[in-house]
């Protein structure tokens, strides 16, 4: 079974009221949703948006658009440099991010289907 990574930028946010302890962010799939008490939490909800984003890899025109390379049985993302990761995520979220954790997220390859 091919394996899928991803680099995703994960921070303590300095409003936790509004974003929780931990946000993050992943410039290949151009999500920001994940975020959570704790790193774990973060990287676990992240975990299951590739996932999906994944099954639905042929349905799904914005991973083309983004950069990945799709077909029924691959999924090949864009690659970025760390320095991208946090600069991008600091303009996203409007804040300095003192200490960044980037994290590479390594998932399956789901089979491809249209689950949404």
């Amino acid at each position: 079974m091919e394996k899928v990574s991803v680099k995703l930028m994960v921070f303590k946010h300095p409003e936790p009221a509004r974003w929780d302890t931990y946000a993050s962010y992943c410039p290949a799939t151009k999500d920001f949703c994940a975020h959570g008490k704790s790193v774990s939490e973060v990287v676990d909800k992240f975990k299951s948006m590739l996932i999906r984003d994944l099954q639905n890899r042929l349905a799904y025109v914005n991973m083309k658009n983004y950069g990945w390379e799709v077909s029924e049985n691959s999924a090949k993302p864009p690659i970025f440099a760390d320095e991208y990761l946090v600069s991008e995520t600091e303009r996203i979220f409007e804040v300095t991010i003192k200490e960044p954790i980037i994290i590479t997220v390594d998932v399956e390859l789901p089979r491809a289907e249209k689950t949404i």
